[in-house]
């Protein structure tokens, strides 16, 4: 059903000014995919390298206006390597997909209108290292509708 997938690799660095994991950073609040037009979307989030903080560092993926609608508010020091990071804030190495889209522990799925996908760092501390594969499949339904992993 998503012909296209679209990958962007997240290596933060929060003790960084303006890096990824930085709270209050340029990059907080960063792009993680670019969409354009109209499409249909779902995230998946593999940890390559466990989180860490230096602090109590959350993050959270969605849109601007609700920031964790694809992925919810997580302690970064949660999500370690060879998890899935996903819609329940537990974390687990496999997941049933096919579920409801209200249901927990599963992917769900959003019809976009060039809504960006955001990561956000909150908690009052910095996500100092770490590697997170993003993973975008969708599929266009306007006739300019795409996903693209910015440069940054």
């Amino acid at each position: 059903d998503y012909p296209f997938r679209t990958k962007h690799t997240i290596t933060f660095a929060g003790a960084t000014t303006n890096a990824w994991g930085d709270d209050g950073g340029t990059l907080d609040g960063g792009a993680v995919f670019t969409v354009t037009g109209i499409v249909l979307i779902k995230v998946i989030a593999a940890c390559t390298t466990l989180l860490d903080s230096d602090g109590a560092a959350t993050l959270s993926l969605g849109i601007t206006g609700d920031t964790a609608i694809f992925l919810p508010v997580e302690t970064a020091t949660q999500i370690d390597a060879g998890q899935l990071w996903v819609n329940d804030a537990s974390n687990v190495t496999y997941i049933i997909a096919g579920e409801e889209a209200a249901a927990i522990d599963n992917i769900p799925e959003y019809l976009l209108n060039g809504n960006d996908l955001i990561l956000t760092i909150a908690g009052g501390a910095n996500v100092t290292s770490g590697v997170i594969d993003f993973y975008a499949l969708w599929k266009p339904i306007s006739d300019d509708g795409s996903v693209t992993a910015p440069d940054n």
